[in-house]
């Protein structure tokens, strides 16, 4: 029995009995003995012990020892020994929500974990709390897998949903971590400028543009590009500056600094950081002469010169026309893409249909390769918790997880194939629900597809006919996601961007991982879209050193367009652009009306001189024509005598060939 272990060690209570032993330690530190003997029948008598001890609270372990000797039905036993009612609202309110059977037995698990301890009741734990706890687990988790994610991310809900935390308390645990949307004043002060007083026109600035128009992302921007990189780094160079006129020398310094990032490497946004700090001195000059008493004082002259932002056109085309030749690079191996990651998912699909009809630990011989169906506890523990594994191993190596293997091979297809036939933008793929789909019936009585987009960034709508292909990737993913007569789940997707977390909804792009179930986000695509570009180039060299983004998808797609012969204005209607100058910007025009109009040119031309010219040249004939070219140079560069015809230098180049051919003998 516990208690006869525990008075083998000093102390009056048993809590101290029970630090004293050792167990309750970090770290290394002794077990209970017999700590697997509860698995077995008749087993685990001393488990039970210390979690009845638990439950009276007579004994309170540390998170670590908990951890550590994985006690079960802790939480049941402890929960329902405390007779609370606030106990039975989570528990209900644990029952209530939308994840599995596994995230609900966590969920009771970090309940009774956190009240065992930290020492206190349910009406004593806050969400300060329960945060403590999330980071403790991550810290002391015994099992490597769990080091990667936070303790108490349902519990955090249903305390939430169930009112046991007040409204003002960020609905996941997630958002809690991040934070929420500071306001500007925050966002500036946390860049701890020493001058107090621009410290405040800066943020009575971004005050001004947020009233204009400008979202949360772009304040953000322009708050680290004055704040930080523009004032800060000032306030570095000459720490004694005391308003927004700069001198020569302290400009020049400055723009020195900040040519270069801290790992040396050059900043190539510095025109866009230079147009930032112009506009903001322009902007506190032209409102100076409308609200003096407010701006007037910190009107001062810019101190970036004209001659700084001298060819900016040429370096904004140089870029323009790097981006470009990107397209045309990637344009001829968009095929190779397609048909790779089309061949992975029929591939990886056969292997899981022949792992899945071997029988546990059986051999069988799929596409001339033999696998080896594993089966372990681990495979066991997964399907309690509801989840099927099918694990092969080929010629011994390490087991792999093919329905984590084909799910993957899935989505990284759906991606693929959703970005070229549409040309929507990353966040705008994320945000794809159920209910963007659509269709409109023409007067002839065709039924056509559609997708409908509303997008965040421009919160502009727009509606995108889809193709056959595209209705065919959009059937898919409902097929896979309402599998088994299940409904698409109702997720919250996180704008790392706007900082904001979206209402429910049902996101087409959400994958189950494991036991739980979640959105794709942008990490995971652009993660996605490396790691089967890495696959392709070890096979294709032209993908070495390459991977496809997201916005090369895009980009791909308004030149199809625009080179197919669809109207800039309809493609920029397509690509949701308010400018036809943007989508300009996109299109890498490969001149192909230029080309067939040349070519045109050429065939005609060809047509009518007479066939006995494009006769093949004899050796004689073809020899004459290469020593026409070696012989024409004259001593001040080349001779531009057309090819048989009369020498305007009588000759000369013969002679300097001459001499020079007595000289070398």
């Amino acid at each position: 029995m516990i208690t006869d272990l525990l008075t083998e060690y000093p102390g009056t209570t048993w809590q101290e009995r029970w630090l004293a032993s050792g167990m309750d330690a970090e770290g290394p530190a002794p077990l209970l003995p017999g700590i697997k003997e509860w698995m077995r029948p008749g087993g685990g008598s001393v488990q039970r012990g210390l979690t009845y001890l638990m439950a009276l609270r007579a004994v309170q372990p540390s998170l670590a020892a908990l951890r550590r000797h994985e006690l079960p039905q802790m939480a049941e036993i402890f929960l329902s020994a405390q007779n609370d009612p606030a106990i039975r609202i989570c528990l209900e309110g644990i029952e209530a929500t939308h994840y599995d059977g596994f995230h609900q037995r966590r969920a009771r698990y970090d309940l009774a974990a956190v009240l065992i301890t930290q020492k206190i009741q349910v009406g004593d734990l806050t969400p300060e709390a329960l945060m403590f706890y999330a980071h403790e687990w991550k810290r002391v988790c015994p099992v490597v897998y769990d080091k990667t994610r936070f303790g108490a991310r349902v519990l955090w809900e249903v305390l939430c949903q169930v009112g046991h935390f007040s409204s003002a308390t960020p609905a996941t645990l997630r958002r809690a971590m991040t934070g929420t949307r500071r306001d500007i004043a925050s966002l500036v002060r946390s860049y701890g400028l020493a001058n107090k007083s621009v410290e405040a026109v800066l943020i009575d600035y971004l005050h001004v543009r947020v009233a204009e128009g400008l979202d949360f992302s772009s304040t953000s921007s322009l708050a680290r590009r004055l704040a930080s990189l523009f004032w800060k780094n000032v306030e570095t160079v000459n720490p004694g500056q005391a308003d927004l006129r700069l001198s020569h020398a302290t400009y020049e310094a400055w723009k020195q600094r900040m040519r270069v990032k801290e790992d040396g490497s050059p900043r190539i946004d510095f025109d866009d950081l230079l147009l930032a700090v112009k506009a903001f001195y322009l902007d506190l000059t032209a409102w100076a002469a409308a609200e003096p008493e407010r701006w007037a004082p910190w009107a001062a002259p810019c101190p970036v010169p004209r001659s700084d932002l001298r060819g900016y056109g040429k370096r904004a085309r140089r870029r323009r026309e790097l981006m470009h030749d990107r397209v045309r690079e990637l344009q001829p191996l968009l095929g190779v893409l397609v048909d790779h990651v089309d061949a992975e998912l029929v591939k990886a699909g056969q292997l899981l249909a022949a792992a899945a009809a071997a029988g546990r630990g059986e051999t069988f011989e799929h596409d001339d390769t033999l696998y080896k169906r594993v089966w372990t506890r681990h495979d066991d523990n997964m399907l309690q918790m509801g989840v099927s594994t099918v694990r092969v191993s080929a010629d011994g190596g390490r087991p792999v997880n093919l329905v984590a293997a084909e799910e993957e091979a899935f989505w990284t297809w759906a991606v693929v194939h959703t970005l070229r036939l549409s040309g929507v933008r990353i966040e705008e793929l994320l945000e794809l629900t159920h209910l963007s789909i659509r269709q409109y019936q023409r007067p002839n009585g065709e039924v056509i597809g559609l997708l409908v987009i509303a997008p965040s960034k421009t919160d502009r709508e727009r509606v995108i006919p889809m193709s056959a292909e595209l209705f065919h990737v959009i059937a898919q993913i409902i097929r896979r996601l309402t599998a088994d007569r299940r409904t698409i789940r109702l997720l919250r997707r996180w704008d790392q961007s706007e900082k904001l977390l979206g209402e429910p909804m049902p996101l087409l792009f959400q994958r189950r991982h494991n036991s739980s179930c979640g959105p794709l986000n942008e990490t995971i695509v652009m993660r996605l879209l490396r790691q089967v570009c890495n696959r392709i180039g070890q096979h294709d060299a032209r993908f070495a050193d390459l991977a496809f983004t997201a916005h090369d998808f895009r980009r791909l797609f308004a030149t199809d367009l625009v080179n197919n012969g669809v109207p800039i204005h309809i493609g920029a209607a397509l690509l949701g652009h308010l400018n036809l100058q943007t989508t300009s910007g996109y299109v890498a025009v490969f001149n192909d009306e230029v080309v067939r109009r040349y070519q045109q040119f050429l065939d005609n031309r060809r047509r009518l001189r007479p066939d006995g010219e494009y006769r093949t040249p004899t050796s004689a004939e073809w020899g004459e024509f290469e020593q026409h070219f070696d012989t024409r140079k004259v001593e001040l560069g080349d001779c531009g005598r057309p090819y048989a015809s009369d020498c305007r230098h009588e000759h000369a180049c013969f002679s300097e060939l001459a001499i020079a051919t007595r000289g070398s003998v």
